[in-house]
Formats: C-alpha cells, sequence, structure tokens
C-alpha cells in the first residue's frame, strides 16, 4: 500500500514539474517545439507512406505533436499571439492538416481492440507459409489467406468501413500477391459452355425472328384462304345475271295491242295540233293520258 502511494505521489510530482516547466517556457519556445513535432510527423509520414504505415510507425510523432500543440494552447499569452491572430491561421491551420491526415487514416483503429497486434499476428503466418511452400502456395497456404481475409473483413464490418489505413494497405497488398502475383484465384472456364453461350446469345434473335415471320405468314395465308372459301357461299348473282331476269321478267303484249296503242296516240296528237316529230318528248305520265281519254 505504501509503495502504491509512492508510486502516485512520485507521478504526481512529476506532473507538477512539467507543467511548471511548461508555464515557465516562452512562446517562442512553445512554438519552436510545435514547429520540430510538425516536421518530425511530416518527415515520418512521407517515408512510411509506402507501404503504409503511418499510423504504426509515426504514432511517437503524432503524440509528441499533439501534447506540444495543447502546451500552446494552455498558455493565454500565447494562445492570443498565435490563434486567431490573422485571417490564415498558420499554426492552427497547419495543426488541423496534420490532424486530418491522421484521423482521415482511421489510425486511432490500429489500437482499440488491439486490431493491429491481431492482424500482424495472421498476417506473419500466412507470410511464413508463403516463404516455405515456394512450389505450390495456393493450396499449403490457402487455409490461412482464407483466416486473414476473414478477419479482415469481420472487423471491415465493425467499423463500418472505417479500418486502420495500415491495416487496408496492407490487406490490399495481400490480396493482390495471392490473385495476380502467385494466381490462386484464377477461374477455370469451360470452353464448351463459353462457346455454347456464344451460339445461343447470337442465334436466338435470328431464330426468333424467322419463327415469328413463318408463324405470321402461315396465319395471313390461312385467313386469305377462308375469305376465298367465304365468296361462293354468299351466292350473290352477278350484274349481267340480274339484267337478264329483269328483262325475262318484264311482261310482253301482243302485236296487235302496239299497234293499236300508236294509232290512238297518233290520232290524238293530230287533233291537238302537236307534231310527233317534234324534239319535246312525252312523259310515261303523258302516255297514259294519251292512250287512255276521258270519256265524255
Amino acid at each position: 500500500m505504501s509503495l502504491l502511494f509512492a508510486f502516485f505521489f512520485v507521478l504526481s510530482c512529476n506532473c507538477s514539474l512539467l507543467l511548471a516547466k511548461h508555464k515557465n517556457k516562452t512562446c517562442k519556445i512553445l512554438v519552436a517545439e510545435l514547429g520540430d513535432g510538425q516536421s518530425k510527423f511530416v518527415y515520418c509520414a512521407t517515408t512510411k507512406s509506402v507501404p503504409v504505415r503511418l499510423c504504426i510507425g509515426c504514432e511517437l510523432e503524432y503524440r509528441n505533436l499533439t501534447r506540444y500543440y495543447d502546451a500552446l494552447l494552455s498558455s493565454p499569452n500565447c494562445s492570443k499571439i498565435y490563434l486567431d491572430s490573422d485571417r490564415i491561421n498558420v499554426v492552427p491551420t497547419t495543426q488541423g492538416i496534420l490532424t486530418n491526415l491522421w484521423q482521415k487514416a482511421s489510425c486511432e483503429d490500429c489500437y482499440n481492440s488491439n486490431h493491429s497486434d491481431l492482424y500482424d499476428e495472421k498476417w506473419n503466418t500466412l507470410s511464413g507459409c508463403l516463404s516455405v511452400h515456394h512450389g505450390d502456395p495456393c493450396v499449403a497456404c490457402k487455409g490461412d489467406y482464407i483466416d486473414l481475409n476473414q478477419f479482415y473483413l469481420a472487423m471491415e464490418k465493425a467499423n463500418k468501413g472505417h479500418v486502420c489505413f495500415d491495416i487496408q494497405d496492407s490487406m490490399n497488398r495481400t490480396r493482390s500477391n495471392w490473385s495476380k502475383t502467385l494466381k490462386c484465384c484464377q477461374r477455370e472456364v469451360n470452353l464448351n459452355t463459353f462457346l455454347i453461350a456464344v451460339c445461343v446469345v447470337v442465334l436466338l434473335p435470328i431464330v426468333t425472328f424467322y419463327i415469328t415471320a413463318i408463324v405470321l405468314t402461315k396465319r395471313r395465308e390461312a385467313n386469305h384462304g377462308l375469305l376465298n372459301e367465304e365468296i361462293p357461299a354468299l351466292d350473290a348473282p352477278s350484274t349481267s345475271a340480274l339484267i337478264t331476269a329483269a328483262v325475262l321478267s318484264t311482261p310482253t303484249e301482243a302485236p296487235e295491242a302496239v299497234t293499236a296503242r300508236t294509232e290512238k296516240i297518233a290520232i290524238v296528237l293530230s287533233g291537238a295540233g302537236i307534231d310527233p316529230e317534234s324534239d319535246s318528248a312525252l312523259d310515261s305520265s303523258d302516255e297514259e293520258l294519251l292512250v287512255k281519254p276521258k270519256r265524255a
């Protein structure tokens, strides 16, 4: 118990000395420390960009950068001088850019639930297997690759896609090496199946067109045949037959009756003073009056 009390006492004393030390520092010293911390973080991030080891390799530089900036903010005089002093605000703008880089890479996820350590353990297992089995790594190391890939997918799903970018870059390179370099993800293509599929796709429209044309032609011919068969069933007489029937049905008169009627018409016309050779013609109604004179 006494040891624990002594530990906390020493820790509190160190914190007090550290705060006193920061309070005694001038604004120029605090800004110089911040600038030095920013430059070290930028150098670390640049040198560890390929392959990406920003989150794991530059953690110390980022923590120091944050600590220096907090120390500058804790001094009221220095914050008035270097923060919100002009339109550009170089110090907070630079700090915001570097902080945004760390956050955009989701670097804090590397330290949540030991994601980085668990991933590195599985990745080292796969790498060891690949280094041993040069002849047929696709079969010998398939289980290790599936285990690593499933771990990454589960982590990606749990974090809703916000996975530490160091792990993302490592997994992308591992997948590329597994599929492209080692060619362990080749899919066998059945040539016969491919040719059959191509033939079906090419010939199906042509066959469909010709079948449709044949069906429509047969249907049209069938309809035309029905119309030709129905024409005789109507039994409609022709025009010449109708004229012949009309002529034959007209009643005939004896020649004596026609001659008597003609004589009567001539007598009436001569008595009325009408020239039978004139151009004026008699209507049928007038002929009936002439044929049938009024009785006295």
